[in-house]
């Protein structure tokens, strides 16, 4: 199985090498029943995080968790996603916001996930 992995990142490296610095790329990986999502790379920074106001929550805290409003890049542009809640799909499981990461003359941004 690990040998597989290795193969999928080689060739979504490859394919990656081939791309201009304002392509995309996704990567993801199923790990433990949990999916890492995939990485977006994007030319220029995102633009500053808006102020948002979260809502009471609809549910107690430990079955809910509000996700931060944050920018997403369209291959184009950046544009807003609201934030929200979700549902926390078991106990002691916390919510790890996506960020967005300068790297190599380009941004990446990594997803949000879920982590014990």
């Amino acid at each position: 199985m690990y040998r597989n992995i290795a193969y999928v990142f080689a060739a979504v490296a490859a394919f990656g090498l081939a791309q201009s610095a304002s392509a995309e790329v996704h990567v993801g990986i199923g790990l433990g029943g949990y999916y890492a999502p995939p990485v977006v790379i994007a030319p220029a920074p995102p633009p500053p995080i808006r102020e948002e106001v979260v809502p009471v929550p609809p549910g107690p805290p430990e079955r809910v968790v509000w996700v931060p409003g944050h920018y997403e890049w369209s291959g184009r542009s950046y544009f807003w996603v609201n934030g929200h809640y979700i549902e926390r799909p078991e106990p002691g499981l916390s919510w790890e916001p996506g960020r967005w990461v300068a790297r190599h003359g380009h941004w990446e941004w990594f997803g949000g996930h879920w982590r014990r």
